[in-house]
């Protein structure tokens, strides 16, 4: 070791500017760490423990104008405790990331160096994610020898340790202590964060609900000001959305959240009686019964849900009784018959469900011809066409499914053609694609269904490069390979299907390492797992197959263990 002098960083962090998120993401995580108070000074096999892991040297330079390491890069290795190497097939064939590990070794600091896999599988003659200088120790000379070593590395793949705990593992390195510690006192800190975060998300619903009572107040103090009543409802409505989104996030339990939204409710109504019942109170009325309803969706209440959707349907059949001119009531009271359809269809009543669905559609169809140039009534034509057809097909309507996914599919290649910047509807047409390919597929066209997956996964293709931020359409793209492989593992062609699923593999792994605490996306990578699994047993390796499985019953077990957890809670 050089002299505690010379040290100047805890640690210098490498990996191939190829998986600079990862760098980011874990240079952030340990520079961010609180370390306990009770533990600095402790003396440990790494030094007395400091009041912080920073500073931790993460390399910027760009290795692309040249061949060897920047002078910066080799007096911040001499000048770090450890070396934390992010393993990945990037790392492996990286030189610089090589030659990092044997300059760091070269200062006789190999048992400082902390390997974490991100990506790969160690050994794996074709994803090795160990660069050489880690599998092979040096000579006098500092050069690499024949003699194989066996790293100890932290995990941060989902079918390994996991991204937190992987964390943990290089935190428990760097301060010298039992991961077991280390695990003890961040469990302890998460509780303490729930706590708090549930008491906030708790409060903000009180403050929801008080903004109701304020707003009532006011409403006292100005009764003939009718505008003012409805932008007030509508504004409370918005309030109490933000506040049920708030209290899903941070897990505030949902008895009290729908005791909360039923006060609201309440409050609202009141406020809703002190005003004419004029059309455009009633109407306002009739579109906060639909927020309600959206929002007892989420909260999982079916029957509020459709209690509310059935009375905003009512009030809004009504104002098109007295008004059948105005297209804003009967375009209102088509999302309403909407709404009702998929709480039907969600409780598996699916006759009531089509019933419904078909009267929306109904007047989507006569709003449009009405107003052919409108794209906004056209778009709304091209939903209700696909919700019919997400009817009939469970339904096993397989024909009359695709003939209304097909009309659905016709009106937005025509909005896509009027607007190829508009990235909305570009992916409404990949989702109509989406929807014909199920169709055909369901009827056992595979070759024309497969037409239809390629078709979707091309308009994926682009919007996901050009907005690599945005994790939906990174999502869609990932499930668009999981299509065409399915379609190719039927077909029988194993090595075309494993390659798509391989691409979609690789998407949601970058998923859940963005959102680690997202359970769709973890169960969207187990399932990866799990078809690629699949194609590997029906090539006949079965080793590859087995690892597979094994990566996908992981990412299960953590995620029923989560929710375990959280039932107890």
């Amino acid at each position: 070791m050089a002299e505690a002098a010379t040290i100047k960083y805890r640690a210098f962090l490498s990996y191939s500017h190829r998986d600079t998120a990862w760098g980011k993401w874990l240079h952030s995580a340990l520079e961010g760490f609180r370390i306990d108070r009770d533990l600095v000074g402790r003396t440990t096999p790494a030094g007395p423990v400091p009041k912080t892991l920073r500073p931790i040297f993460r390399d910027r330079e760009d290795f692309s104008a040249g061949h060897s390491l920047t002078a910066q890069t080799l007096a911040a290795l001499e000048a770090s405790q450890f070396l934390i190497v992010i393993c990945s097939p990037n790392a492996a064939q990286s030189p610089y990331v090589n030659e990092e590990i044997r300059r760091f070794k070269a200062l006789g600091r190999t048992e400082r160096i902390i390997p974490v896999i991100v990506a790969g599988e160690p050994g794996d003659p074709t994803r090795e994610c160990f660069p050489p200088a880690l599998r092979f120790k040096l000579n006098s000379d500092g050069a690499l020898t024949d003699e194989r070593e066996e790293p100890i590395a932290a995990d941060a793949r989902p079918q390994g340790d996991g991204k937190e705990i992987a964390k943990q593992k290089v935190v428990a390195g760097l301060l010298g202590l039992g991961l077991d510690e280390i695990v003890r006192r961040a469990e302890r800190a998460r509780r303490r964060r729930n706590r708090i975060w549930g008491a906030l998300a708790g409060i903000f619903l009180l403050l929801a609900v008080g903004a109701t009572g304020s707003a009532a107040y006011a409403w006292h103090q100005l009764k003939t000001n009718e505008a003012f009543l409805n932008a007030t409802l509508r504004r409370t409505a918005q309030i109490l959305d933000d506040a049920v989104t708030q209290a899903e996030r941070y897990n505030v339990p949902r008895t009290a959240t729908l005791a909360l939204l039923a006060r609201a409710e309440g409050l609202l109504d009141d406020m809703a009686q002190y005003g004419r019942p004029t059309p455009a109170l009633r109407f306002v009325r009739a579109w906060m019964l639909i927020q309600f309803a959206r929002n007892y969706a989420i909260l999982g209440d079916s029957d509020k849900q459709l209690t509310r959707a059935t009375e905003a349907q009512r009030l809004l059949a009504a104002l098109v009784a007295d008004d059948p001119d105005e297209p804003i009531f009967q375009g209102q009271l088509a999302v309403a018959l909407s709404d009702v359809g998929d709480v039907l269809q969600a409780q598996g009543k699916l006759d009531e469900a089509l019933a419904s669905h078909r009267a929306g559609l109904a007047i989507n169809q006569r709003l449009a011809a009405a107003d052919p140039g409108n794209a906004g009534w056209q778009r709304d034509l091209a939903v209700a066409y696909r919700k019919v057809g997400d009817v009939l097909r469970p339904q096993g309507k397989l024909d009359q499914a695709l003939a209304s996914y097909r009309a659905s599919l016709a009106i937005q290649e025509r909005l896509a053609a009027l607007d190829r910047s508009n990235a909305k509807w570009q992916r409404d047409l990949s989702e109509a694609h989406w929807r014909v390919g199920d169709a055909l597929r369901a009827k056992g066209d595979l070759a024309a269904a497969l037409k239809e997956y390629e078709a979707h996964r091309a308009i994926m293709k682009r919007l996901a490069s050009d907005d690599r931020n945005n994790a939906g359409w990174q999502r869609d793209l990932a499930v668009a390979h999981s299509n065409v492989g399915d379609v190719l593992r039927t077909q029988g062609k194993l090595d075309e299907a494993l390659a798509s699923y391989r691409a979609g593999f690789a998407i949601f792994e970058r998923l859940t390492v963005n959102d680690p605490s997202n359970a769709s996306a973890q169960r969207d990578l187990s399932e990866s797992h799990w078809k690629a699994g699949d194609v590997l047993r029906a090539k006949g390796d079965l080793a590859a197959a087995l690892k597979e499985y094994q990566a996908h019953r992981a990412i299960m077990e953590r995620l029923a263990a989560a929710i375990e957890a959280a039932r107890r809670r």
